[in-house]
């Protein structure tokens, strides 16, 4: 029987960004902070989203695994790094809600830049003819032990956006 997470890929991932996107509004409507969303139609510049809210732009790439799998690392665009607070959030997510049960965070604080993604690039999935995987010299694979783990929304929005009190001072 083929599982519906790869059967469904695509329909999966606009899932999970809707649950995402809805739990951040909902966070910020709660605290009168209020988010502008904007979504790309690809990730060729390395970003699925860009979030606005109390003057701190973020370029966001999306990532998700089922809660408990054992994805050791993402692959991520190089180009990430030269949009303005370019981040990535890994969700882990229920396997039959999608609801998200943990989130990892790879970006900088608020105003500032990606970090460092190294050097490690990705390899193509297919071989070509010869079956050899060709380097993919703009993408890098960032391990899971590089994210920080958050576990709350709260947590996710003040790495995003910061604490409103500091960003009135």
């Amino acid at each position: 029987m083929v599982d519906k997470h790869s059967l469904h890929s695509s329909t999966r991932e606009e899932y999970i960004e809707y649950i995402l996107l809805a739990k951040i509004c909902a966070f910020g409507w709660e605290q009168d902070r209020f988010v502008e969303v904007a979504r790309t139609q690809t990730d060729a510049q390395g970003y699925d989203l860009v979030l606005a809210c109390d003057g701190v732009m973020r370029h966001v790439q999306l990532k998700a695994s089922k809660h408990g799998a054992r994805a050791r690392s993402q692959k991520i665009n190089t180009a990430l790094a030269s949009k303005p607070g370019g981040c990535v959030i890994w969700a882990e997510v229920a396997p039959d809600s999608l609801e998200p049960m943990k989130y990892l965070w790879f970006g900088g604080q608020p105003g500032e830049p990606l970090p460092d993604p190294g050097d490690k690039r990705a390899r193509h999935v297919k071989g070509n003819a010869q079956g050899e995987k060709g380097i993919r010299d703009a993408i890098r694979v960032v391990a899971k032990s590089r994210f920080t783990p958050l576990t709350t929304t709260h947590d996710l929005f003040m790495r995003l956006f910061g604490d409103v009190q500091a960003s009135e001072s």
